[in-house]
């Protein structure tokens, strides 16, 4: 496949090279005849289309696992065997659950899908004297592409005219922004962090840098999952315990049979009778227990609702018009304890209005409104002041010689006329002539929460893409930003519950400061101002404020880590080319769907209604999935804990000369279907907004655990107890006891799990116990097949009162021990993570 990727990628090359020349105007660009003869030629820029999965893939992965493959092979087995269909009820379930995964995924990526043909990157294109919009793979060679601000590039070009600042972090780490000037080329993946060009494409498909590093393996990092990890380490765990369990059954019959004088087996009517060779009632025994044991060890249902739980979510979030782009991202927002806000478009709405001008110069109105309005014009900047001041100063007379398109890392743009150099931007980051009286009036407008911009002149020029120092100010303008009505509301859902807001801005820190106390923000009072804090200072400042004003692209990015190092799970909300790594560096990314394109396709989730009031419902969303993920995989692994001592167990028993395992894929009907299946799925439905603390193998072991070796205790005491008193109990009756013991006991798991008791809980937990019991008295008033129920295997012969008794006191002292040691087990867990707070 590598080597058919290659030679593609050189006939590719070939292609470009001997490509008929189209140097069209880039005010024109390409026009119909040509874009079709590019179009004939293969000469399109095709890119490897980002979708959930396939069809194929969701078949494979919901048919095709391990644990289903392994199901399967123990159902056919159990044919070949001549089991009767009683036995196989955990077919029907495990195709039950397959269909279920099927019909989510597939509904999963119906929804994902929906909202990607909204986000699909575009870019800007030039056609026939014409802007349009097209699909990046529709671009051809020799297609004029215009670059604005936010773009990510989507195909190698060469610079036509204009000038912009591109960032190469994306693909070479450097966050650097580099200045392409006409017969510049830009590479794909980088993305526009300032000035607007036309460009000329030079590079289509696998040709790309982007497509390069891709097949290098330098893809952009995916979200870390714990409780995948964990998941494959357990699927595989259990998998091989549960094939060499089989494979060791079959071995000692086998030994039993040819070595040992023959094997003694149960025949269909529960008589015992010895066999010396193989024949069809020593292979219906072995697949009778063989069957009881693997599927009881095999935690398929575990598998279903790792994938189904994620999948509900990705389609719960897609109804709230959130598109996630990575699934395990899910988790990281599940375990999110602090959330990182810019104050534009969160707090506030970012449409910003000029409320007051400041003369400084004597400059007459019109003439100021024209200088305002002709460097507006002449950086083409559509950031939200250049915006607002645009519509404030429509008129533009002057025509620029020389250009500094703003940038959030300079905090200014600027302009070269033949008068001079006009310079817009933050006070602070302007070298200028000091003016007390300016920043006593800076002071007093940004303590009131106004946005200040600064309008300075220098008869200098523009010269190595710098601006002359010591410029004089002209103008001090005045602008507010609207705060969201719903912002309030917002923050104090996040303080409620446990996740620490931190607002990271570029504008003045008093300014936010003001904002931030308005809205509630904890601890908006003290903030800092990043304009002159070097990198190594972030990390003791991170914990210590929660507001940071003029902050660079790059310290954002870097108080992200600094609060990760420090054991922070860190979620960032952006939209602009200024959060992009940022939004990179955070454990789970939010963007806006109108915001940069670059931001979109870094980020694991894309808000499509540009609505941030839903960020509380989007976190609640993936704490609801990963708290009752954990809840309900206990139920689970309990079952497969109790299997594999059990089976264990057995099998030593066995190698022993003792009888083997002894229990069918019926004796556990109650145990799969009801405390498990039942309790589970409802479980996994309920609503969760507590913050996970804790890993995910951690908290489902201690549960499970202690669970799983309790239950496979009560077997085998009453096992201990026939071996050493065997006239007390037959065996039927013994695994009669030992059914009933461990079904039992798997409802006192449930309770535990369901713990504290609320209403919903309860009622599940009530709901599964009535069930258990119509299930049981359905089976005993059913006609016995050689003392055995049809349903559950079990005989329900008269118990003497000493064996009720001792029934009762197994039931009751374990139970006890269960409570005991999960009690321990809890508070270690509390003292670890000391807010803590489980099954809420």
């Amino acid at each position: 496949m590598a080597i058919g990727k290659a030679s593609k990628k050189a006939e590719l090359l070939k292609a470009i090279e001997n490509a008929e020349p189209m140097e069209a105007d880039f005010l024109t660009g390409l026009s119909t005849a040509q874009v079709e003869k590019r179009k004939a030629d293969g000469l399109v820029n095709k890119v490897a289309k980002k979708v959930t999965k396939t069809y194929w893939q969701i078949f494979c992965d919901n048919f095709f696992s391990f644990f289903n493959i392994l199901l399967f092979s123990v159902a056919i087995l159990m044919v070949i065997a001549g089991l009767d269909f009683s036995y196989f009820f955990f077919a029907v379930i495990l195709l039950a659950n397959i269909f279920i995964g099927l019909f989510t995924d597939i509904r999963a990526r119906h929804m994902v899908d929906k909202l990607r043909l909204i986000t699909d990157p575009k870019a800007a294109v030039i056609r026939n004297g014409k802007e349009s919009a097209l699909k990046v793979q529709d671009i051809v060679l020799s297609d004029i592409m215009i670059l604005r601000p936010g773009d990510q590039i989507c195909a190698g070009a060469i610079i036509v005219n204009g000038n912009v600042n591109v960032d190469e972090s994306l693909l070479t780490g450097e966050s650097n922004a580099i200045h392409k000037a006409p017969g510049d080329e830009v590479l794909s993946g980088s993305y526009v962090r300032s000035g607007t060009a036309y460009a000329r494409v030079n590079k289509i498909g696998s040709a790309n840098y982007a497509e390069n590093l891709q097949d290098s393996a330098k893809e952009f990092d995916r979200p870390k999952s714990e409780i995948k990890r964990s998941c494959v380490k357990i699927f595989w765990v259990t998998g091989i315990i549960a094939i060499i369990v089989g494979i060791g059954m079959f071995c000692i019959d086998l030994i039993k049979i040819y070595g040992l004088g023959g094997l003694t087996v149960t025949l269909k009517d529960h008589t015992q009778q010895t066999f010396t060779q193989v024949t069809s009632e020593t292979f219906y025994d072995l697949m009778k227990r063989v069957s009881g044991s693997l599927v009881a060890m095999i935690p398929s249902g575990l598998y279903l609702l790792t994938s189904l739980t994620l999948a509900v979510g990705v389609i719960n979030l897609a109804k709230k018009h959130m598109n996630v782009q990575e699934l395990y991202c899910i988790e990281n927002l599940a375990r999110v304890d602090t959330i990182c806000f810019d104050k534009t478009g969160t707090l506030t709405d970012g449409v910003l209005t000029v409320k007051e001008i400041y003369d400084y110069s004597g400059m007459n109105d019109v003439k100021l409104a024209d200088r305002i309005g002709s460097l507006i014009n002449a950086t083409q900047d559509t950031n939200s002041t250049a915006q607002a001041l645009k519509q404030r100063f429509p008129r533009a007379t002057l025509q620029a010689t020389a250009v500094i398109p703003f940038d959030s890392a300079r905090k200014f743009s600027a302009a070269t006329f033949p008068e001079g150099t006009y310079i817009l931007g933050a006070p602070s980051f302007i070298d200028s002539i000091p003016n007390p009286a300016a920043t006593t009036q800076i002071h007093n407008w940004t303590v009131r929460g106004f946005r200040v911009v600064g309008l300075y002149f220098n008869r200098g020029q523009i010269r190595s893409n710098d601006i002359p120092a010591k410029s004089t100010l002209v103008a001090l303008i005045c602008m507010s930003d609207h705060i969201k009505p719903d912002a309030k509301a917002n923050v104090a859902w996040f303080r409620k519950n446990g996740v620490d807001v931190k607002i990271i801005s570029g504008d003045d820190a008093l300014t936010v400061s003001q904002i931030a106390q308005e809205v509630g923000v904890a601890g908006a009072a003290y903030y800092v101002s990043m304009e002159k804090i070097p990198d190594a200072q972030i990390p003791s400042l991170v914990e210590t404020y929660s507001v940071f004003g003029r902050v660079r692209p790059e310290q954002k990015a870097a108080i992200i880590s600094a609060l990760q190092e420090k054991g922070h799970k860190v979620a960032m909300t952006g939209d602009g080319v200024n959060d992009i790594l940022a939004l990179k560096k955070a454990d789970c990314s939010i963007a806006m769907a109108s915001g940069s394109s670059a931001a979109r396709n870094v980020s694991h989730i894309v808000s499509m209604d540009n609505d941030f009031s839903k960020l509380p419902d989007v976190v609640a969303e993936g704490r609801r999935v990963i708290n009752n993920l954990e809840r309900t995989s206990s139920l689970f692994l309990s079952k497969t804990f109790f299997a594999i001592v059990v089976s264990v167990g057995f099998l030593i028993a066995q190698a022993c000369g003792f009888s083997g395992y002894p229990f069918s894929t019926k004796n556990m009907m109650i145990w799969e279907i009801v405390t498990i299946g039942g309790g589970g799925f409802f479980l996994a439905l309920q609503p969760s907004r507590e913050r996970i603390r804790g890993g995910f193998m951690e908290t489902v072991l201690s549960r499970a655990l202690p669970a799983g070796l309790v239950e496979s205790a009560a077997v085998f005491i009453f096992y201990l107890v026939y071996r050493l008193n065997p006239g007390f109990m037959t065996p039927e009756v013994v695994k009669s006891v030992s059914v009933v013991t461990f079904t039992i006991l798997s409802y006192l798991v449930l309770f535990r799990i369901c713990w504290p008791i609320d209403l919903y809980r309860g009622t599940v937990f009530t709901g599964m116990a009535f069930f258990g019991i119509i299930f049981f008295l359905i089976d005993l008033s059913l006609p016995t097949r050689h003392n055995f129920s049809p349903i559950f295997d079990i005989s329900y012969q008269e118990q003497s009162v000493p064996q009720i008794i001792l029934l009762a006191s197994v039931l009751v002292g374990l139970g006890l021990i269960y409570f005991f040691v999960d009690f321990f087990v809890s508070l270690h867990l509390k003292r670890k993570y000391p807010e803590l707070r489980r099954n809420k």
